[in-house]
């Protein structure tokens, strides 16, 4: 059982909570209960993509695998989500409210759940949450019309890597992507054989590690400032 310190502790680190006063974080807790569930590493996921989004997931400690299956199915991503983080929270709301992933804890970790019910009622009544969840997700929306920005250039490196860009927007550390060359040319509109040597000149410079339909990069920011 985490004791209260800790669980306040995790709390105040948490994105949309930051700010609150400890009044007003006890009086929600009281409230809500904003219980820490502490979970062993799993082989199958805790969330399905395509899941119904019913509830406010904060991962407070430890890191989840990511996955990603493509509508088409021609392509697969994988990466790792690190605490503090919150799990898709844009997808509480909308016309889509479902998970755009998979999340699969690596190791131990701490998560916080608060059903939609409770959100609405009771979180949406501080200022300082609401103007949070704004700020989060217009930070969404203006990264991802940034990355929607058409890019001319005629380097098929440049074509991958925004291609890359695009997949793991807010990933850290080690990403996957399972596509057969023929569908990653395809993507970004080039020929395969253009594609294959843009490829192995990136492995050629340590950012990525190719095998049988498998791209693997080490260190996503580090491939991202090229």
């Amino acid at each position: 059982m985490i004791s209260l310190t800790r669980k306040y502790e995790l709390l105040t680190k948490l994105p949309l909570l930051q700010g609150l006063s400890g009044k007003e974080l006890a009086h929600m807790e009281s409230i809500i209960g904003m219980e820490v569930d502490e979970l062993p590493p799993m082989s199958h996921p805790l969330i399905h993509q395509g899941d119904l989004c019913t509830r406010l997931i904060f991962l407070a400690t430890g890191s989840m695998t990511r996955r990603y299956q493509s509508p088409d199915g021609l392509f697969r991503t994988q990466s790792v989500i690190q605490a503090p983080a919150l799990l898709e929270p844009h997808n509480l709301y909308g016309l889509n409210c479902h998970y755009q992933f998979s999340y699969i804890p690596q190791h131990e970790v701490s998560i916080i759940t608060i059903p939609k019910i409770d959100v609405m009622q009771h979180l949406m009544r501080s200022e300082i949450f609401r103007i949070n969840y704004l700020n989060l997700l217009s930070a969404s929306i203006h990264k991802k019309e940034a990355l929607l920005q058409p890019l001319r250039t005629p380097s098929v490196t440049l074509k991958i890597i925004n291609f890359i860009q695009k997949l793991f927007a807010e990933a850290e550390g080690t990403c996957e992507i399972s596509i057969k060359m023929r569908d990653l040319a395809d993507y970004i509109g080039e020929t395969r054989l253009n594609t294959s040597r843009a490829l192995n000149k990136l492995e050629t410079e340590q950012v990525i590690q190719l095998s049988r339909s498998l791209i693997t990069i080490p260190d996503i920011k580090k491939l991202l400032q090229e």
